[in-house]
């Protein structure tokens, strides 16, 4: 008996090791998880076929579960391999194109599977991987340079795994290490970079004209990696000794320097010999203006849009008080704090954004006043001001104020005018900084017609078949040599949205993330456009990539709290609203560019709000929602972009308001230093005429293959009512031709 025993474990110990020598001929079920993304198109796809091959020696007969993906499954299928034949998954295999993002929460690991091989870089852009507890062992398998070397290593460590590099070993060395079980080590991944690693980073500053520069751009040659400056001009990034960066900025001469041993870079910029001249709108006059004055200008009321108020010394009479009861009750939709008080003067339908205080701007005589900080601390007062030597007051509300005062005037401006004004001529040489200068009202010349943006050639080449698949092979065909062009991405995914393939639109917009991880102004753009596509769960993901990138850029957080609401994530954009009402963001020092803004943002998401939702520890205030005929807010993807905005009524008057540096250099450096990138503008009445957006761009406006500017323009009208309606549009500024109607809106 004892000798049966030994022959009957002798011959069980020789099958083993037969097996494990010469093959297992045994069926083995294993899923394979094959990551078609756009990265992986670099790929040694021939190391990885020699694995399968290796594999599938060592396990000739298996049940396979191939499943192919990127940003959804594109493939899921069974496929049999019986001694060792695996020439028909080989097949498939080689037939993948590699395109779009990587979503890896598309891999399930609650698999009845005795083994999941997952071919990847371990960079995933769009969903995060989550295991199971009833996990098979996971063999993750790389074959490319630039990896998530960490999420590879510890996937594999915590599922009973392996991981293989196959740049670093051999097949045959990798599936015996499968086989016999080598238990991997615990790797500690640590931010300290190795000194003996080629690759390592680089910071400084940059510079001009003796001030810090935010929101310079600063890439590599190859244009796949980049950042941007912070408010105090510094940058950081990952290089290679001999490695290319350029330095950019609008206005200035683009910088280049090679990396060589210094880890701390400086950078001086210069003047660009070829400046941009300022932008000129050609228009003609109507005739019989009905003239009316606004301060010291004088203007045409029916090209405003609104009401421009004005009384002279003989409306406030022989007063002997202050201002503030001077003029109480002579202004509409003016009011004024307890007993008349002018320092507490809100002007409803002002311009809401970019200031420190709610309450209106009084210049008198051309010089600026100080004002009331918000909710009525520190009060301003104006008592020093003689009612009887009061020529003549004007309000201006809205788009005047906004024109002709810049940011300092979007809360509405009081101007006074005194008696004694001709003589002082000291009081001009105080006049604000960036000076006030005559509006100028026109007609516009052509036609009201809104217009689509410019066909594309990709477009026209897409369309070419009528077959969606043969569309999306000729896209492959273009995708090599437009890799680094970020309109054919946003125009070839628009024209597979357009004939209702979302799924595939989705990911050629995804490459974006995909080659431009760190570029926040591509990202903002890929945002933008699936925010049009109302993909809000990816916009998300998007702007919480930009929140890791550039932590200091405010106007992120306040997208994000934006895309929670629409996305119906309630909860998320109250909680995020909170935090940017009370100043709790880390690493945002102020909002104040965007406070009012946000509080208008805030009331809206709450107005829609239900007994589910914990609104417990907010501030009153913002459960009571503005109303306004119009309000429109326009956000640009990168910074210092310059543009104007026509409005034109049905009578084809119209008034602009610029974003531009000869116009609103002040407002534009506010802008970088508190990194916002929006701007806001309300009416709060508005007639009943249709009325028409024109986007205007300069003469001299370069288009820029491979960083294009986008816009996001949202459109409400009757905002605060039952009745708001929201329009959304997103404009490649490359694809306007000096101008373009691209909506209309009624009240």
């Amino acid at each position: 008996m004892k000798k049966f025993i030994i022959i009957l474990a002798t011959l069980l110990f020789g099958n083993f090791v037969i097996a494990n020598s010469v093959g297992i001929e045994n069926n083995i079920n294993i899923a394979i998880y094959w990551d078609a993304s756009f990265s992986q198109k670099e790929k040694n796809i021939e190391k990885e076929l020699e694995f399968l091959d290796t594999f599938f020696k060592t396990y000739p007969n298996s049940n396979v579960s191939l499943i192919v993906f990127n940003t959804k499954i594109i493939s899921d299928e069974k496929l049999q391999i019986k001694s060792s034949n695996w020439k028909n998954l080989k097949q498939k295999l080689v037939e993948v194109n590699y395109d779009g993002a990587s979503d890896f929460s598309l891999v399930n690991t609650d698999l009845s599977e005795e083994m999941l091989l997952f071919f990847t870089d371990g960079k995933s852009n769009l969903g995060d991987f989550k295991t199971s507890l009833y996990s098979p062992r996971i063999i993750t398998i790389s074959s490319t340079i630039n990896i998530d070397k960490k999420f590879l290593h510890n996937t594999a460590f915590y599922n009973n795994g392996f991981y293989i590099n196959l740049l670093e070993t051999d097949a045959s060395s990798s599936i015996k290490a499968v086989v016999d079980g080598v238990m991997m080590p615990k790797l500690e991944f640590v931010t300290k970079k190795n000194i003996n690693n080629t690759k390592r980073y680089i910071e400084g500053v940059v510079t001009y004209d003796n001030r810090v520069i935010p929101n310079v751009n600063v890439f590599l040659s190859d244009q796949k990696r980049g950042t941007i400056t912070d408010q105090n001009g510094r940058y950081k990034i990952a290089v290679e000794k001999g490695e290319v960066l350029y330095f950019s900025y609008i206005g200035v001469k683009q910088t280049i320097i090679e990396v060589g041993d210094d880890n701390i870079v400086d950078v001086q910029l210069n003047t660009d010999i070829n400046e941009l001249d300022s932008a000129v709108v050609m228009s003609k006059k109507y005739n019989d203006p009905d003239m009316t004055k606004a301060g010291n200008f004088e203007v045409d009321k029916k090209s405003l849009g609104y009401a421009v108020q004005s009384i002279d010394y003989n409306d406030i009479g022989d007063n002997k008080g202050d201002v503030g009861k001077a003029i109480a009750g002579k202004f509409s939709g003016v009011s004024m704090g307890n007993m008349g008080n002018a320092g507490l003067t809100i002007i409803r339908g002002s311009n809401s954004i970019s200031s420190n205080s709610i309450y209106a701007l009084y210049i008198i005589d051309g010089i600026p006043l100080p004002r009331s900080g918000e909710g009525g601390q520190s009060i301003a007062s104006y008592d020093f001001i003689d009612p009887n030597n009061i020529a003549e007051v004007t309000v201006l509300k809205g788009y005047a104020a906004t024109n002709q005062y810049g940011a300092e005037g979007r809360n509405g401006v009081v101007l006074i005018k005194t008696k004694t004004a001709s003589n002082n001529k000291i009081l001009e040489q105080n006049a604000l900084e960036d000076k006030p200068s005559e509006i100028k009202y026109n007609m516009y010349t052509s036609d009201l017609k809104i217009s689509d943006e410019n066909i594309s050639n990709y477009i026209n080449t897409l369309k070419l078949f009528s077959d969606p698949k043969k569309s999306y092979n000729k896209y492959i065909d273009m995708l090599s040599a437009n890799k680094d062009n970020v309109s054919f991405f946003v125009e070839c995914s628009d024209y597979f949205f357009s004939i209702n393939k979302p799924d595939v639109g989705l990911r050629i917009l995804s490459n974006l993330i995909e080659i431009f991880p760190e570029d926040t102004s591509v990202l903002k753009i890929l945002a933008f456009n699936l925010e049009k596509h109302k993909l809000f769960e990816q916009a998300e993901i998007v702007y919480k990539q930009i929140c890791i990138v550039s932590p200091s850029l405010s106007q992120t957080y306040l997208d994000l709290a934006n895309v929670y609401f629409v996305g119906k994530k309630y909860q998320e954009s109250i909680n995020l609203f909170k935090k940017l009402t009370t100043n709790k963001i880390e690493a945002i020092s102020s909002f104040n560019g965007i406070s009012n803004q946000i509080t208008n943002d805030f009331k809206n998401v709450l107005s829609n709000r239900n007994q589910q939702w914990q609104t417990n520890n907010i501030d009153s205030r913002y459960f009571v929602s503005p109303k306004y005929d119009l309000r429109v807010i326009i956000e640009w993807s990168h910074p210092q972009t310059e543009f104007e905005l026509q409005y034109i009524n049905s009578k084809k008057q119209y008034f602009t308001l610029t974003h531009t540096q000869e116009e609103n250099k002040k407002t534009m450096q506010v802008e970088l230093n508190e990194g916002f990138t929006s701007n806001e503008y309300v009416l709060s009445e508005m007639d009943d005429d249709e009325w028409f957006l024109n986007i205007v761009t300069s003469n001299n406006y370069m288009p820029n293959l491979k960083y294009p500017v986008f816009l996001k323009v949202k459109v409400f009208t009757k905002f605060g009512s039952p009745d708001q309606k929201l329009q959304m549009h997103v404009i490649n500024l490359d694809k306007v031709v000096n101008n373009r109607i691209f909506t209309s809106f009624k009240k």
